[in-house]
């Protein structure tokens, strides 16, 4: 009886190999595929970002620093619209790749493309103001936001994010010497808040706060270096 049971039991082992091994085998690719994924030091990532803003705030210019580009030292209108091969953004040793897309004008002419461009989960939004003429566009500029806002939330978008660059700091700095840079810096950003937020803005979901606004002069590595750091690393955008 002990001989009889020894040889089912082998029998029945000889008929199990197959299935062990494709488990084993099964189970192992899988360990070895989430073992690359994780480990993997060339593991490219991407952004989705979208440059808009008034005329004149150096949308063109933040597209080509971003690029590494040769730029003029004037900012000169956008007549019409250009794509953005995809590229890369490199700072330090963090680098990832930023997805097509198209610089557009700033004029109200082009407002009507903000349905077009903003259409993917994970896109992240900078909207460039001029600090030089902030009183004055105020009101188009709240108007946009507005867009903004309604594009994403018409079209139910996911991990969208958002951020105000107030450029020409360089000008803004000019007019209050003998100040030390930080409190240039955060009196420019409280006045940027202040002006789109002394009334509410009707049906914009937009957080318009210290924390989703910066100052830059484009023509400063400083400043850029800052943005591409912010795009590059994890989590921050």
């Amino acid at each position: 009886t002990i001989i009889i049971m020894r040889i089912l039991l082998a029998m029945v082992n000889e008929a199990m190999l197959p299935i062990i091994w494709i488990i084993a085998i099964m189970f192992g690719g899988i360990i070895t595929l989430l073992f690359g994924l994780a480990s993997s030091p060339n593991e490219e990532r991407t952004r989705r970002i979208i440059i808009l803003g008034s005329s004149m705030s150096g949308k063109t210019t933040l597209w080509n620093q971003l690029k590494n580009r040769k730029i003029g030292y004037d900012y000169i209108p956008t007549p019409g619209q250009t794509v953005i091969d995809s590229f890369k953004v490199k700072y330090k040793d963090h680098e990832v790749r930023v997805l097509a897309t198209k610089d557009i004008g700033g004029s109200d002419a082009w407002v009507k493309y903000y349905n077009e461009l903003i259409t993917e989960d994970g896109t992240f939004i900078y909207f460039l103001v001029d600090l030089t003429r902030l009183q004055d566009a105020k009101q188009e500029i709240r108007s946009r936001l507005q867009l903004i806002s309604k594009c994403i939330k018409d079209k139910k978008l996911n991990y969208c994010g958002f951020k105000i660059i107030a450029t020409h700091f360089d000008e803004y700095e000019k007019n209050m010497e003998n100040q030390g840079y930080l409190v240039v810096r955060d009196a420019a950003i409280n006045d940027v808040l202040k002006s789109l937020t002394d009334k509410k803005i009707k049906n914009c979901n937009l957080n318009i706060d210290i924390n989703h606004i910066m100052v830059a002069n484009l023509f400063d590595s400083l400043y850029i270096d800052e943005i591409k750091r912010e795009i590059t690393q994890e989590g921050t955008l």
